[in-house]
This record gives structure tokens, sequence and C-alpha cells, in this order.
């Protein structure tokens, strides 16, 4: 009877084991299939954001060349309407740049729609840098503008970054950092400046200044 007894609590510990193992294994099949259902849910979002970043980037650009057409001539009229392009690309400045300051961007994004996207924003950068010395040379505009060149990973190129800061504090600037031989896409304004270090800022277009610029020069350049 007690060996009878014995076996029975036996069967009853291998069925609580293999139930128990089943349900381990049953467990483990629904999260890896969770991870992949949420894998996949976050590569589509991805795909998805880039999709349509580049879709409504072909649709600025047109309307951006339309428009230039009309303000070529910068008939007293177009100024308002360049002014709302200035306000609309500053838009989308900060909202691309919104995207891709984060430090897990690249890895969220992937490195190639990374790359892909950081050259837009400079490319930007620059279409609004240049419709700006537009304004400014027929639309009476005053607004200071700041072209600063910059390397990664440069201290002199963070401090003047700070500098940088601190001065938009204090005054009305557009600033705009491009990062140095970043693509050859914008490549052509680094040869127009001469760009061949860095820092390096452009104060309103013709007053350049390399290496690290202290806060009481740039400002004695901005107010003349």
């Amino acid at each position: 009877m007690i060996m009878q007894g014995s076996g029975g609590i036996f069967t009853i510990k291998m069925a609580k084991t293999k139930h128990l193992f089943l349900t381990t294994v049953f467990l483990l099949v629904i999260i890896f299939i969770l991870g992949i259902m949420i894998g996949r849910h976050f590569s589509s979002s991805r795909v998805d954001e880039i999709t349509n970043f580049i879709q409504d980037n072909e649709l600025n650009t047109e309307s951006y060349l339309i428009e230039q057409e009309l303000i070529e001539n910068f008939e007293q009229g177009n100024c308002e309407l360049a002014n709302a392009r200035i306000s609309d690309l500053g838009a989308d400045l900060w909202q691309l740049g919104k995207s891709l300051s984060p430090d897990d961007a690249e890895q969220r994004l992937g490195a190639k729609n990374y790359y892909f996207m950081k050259r837009k924003y400079h490319l930007m950068q620059i279409r609004t840098y240049i419709l700006l010395y537009k304004l400014k040379q027929h639309c009476n505009n005053t607004d200071s503008v700041i072209l600063f060149y910059f390397s990664r990973d440069d201290a002199q190129s963070e401090e003047q970054g700070k500098i940088l800061d601190d001065l938009v504090k204090e005054y009305k600037l557009h600033i705009f950092a491009v990062e140095y031989n970043y693509s050859k896409e914008i490549s052509f304004l680094e040869e127009y400046y001469n760009i061949n270090e860095t820092p390096s800022i452009i104060v309103d277009y013709d007053s350049q200044m390399q290496g690290l610029v202290s806060y009481e020069d740039i400002k004695k350049t901005i107010n003349k």
C-alpha cells in the first residue's frame, strides 16, 4: 500500500512538472510572437515616418521652387510671401531637428535613413539661409544671420555653440549650424566661403571668422 501511494505521488509530481514545462514553453512562444509583432510595428512606424518625410519634402521643394519664381524680383508685395516661407521653413527645420536630436536617433531611424535625413536638414538650413539673404537685400530685414560650421567631438566647436546659444538669448538671430565636410551636397557653400577649419562662423553673410570667437567679438560684429 505504501509503495502504491508513493507511486501515485510520484505520478502526480511528474504530471505537475510536465504541466509547468508546457506552460513555460507556451509563455515563451507568446513572448516571442509578441516580440516579433512589436518589432514589426516599430519597423513599420519607422518606414512610415521616413516615407512621410520624403513625400512632404518633395512637395515642399516643388512649392519652394514655384515661390522662388514669384519672389525672384522681390517686388514689395512679395516680401510678405518670403517672410511666410521663412516661417514655414523654420517650422520644418524644428520638426526635422527634433527627429534627429535624440541620442538614439541613428539607431531608431537606421544609419542610412539618419544620414539621408541629416543631409536634408543641412540643405533646408542652407535654403533658409539663402532666402534670408534675399530678404535682407530687398525687404529691409534687419535680423542678423550666423552660419556656424562645426565638427563633432570637437571641444572648440562645442564651446562656440554655447556662445551662440547665449547670443540668441540677447539678440534676434538666425543661426544655422552645419557640420563641416558632412556631405558633397553642401560642400559648395564651404568652398564659397573657403571653410577649412572648425569652428568657423560667417556673420551677416560677409564677416567671416575662423577658430573660436568670443561672445564680445561676435557681439561687435552684430552691432555693426
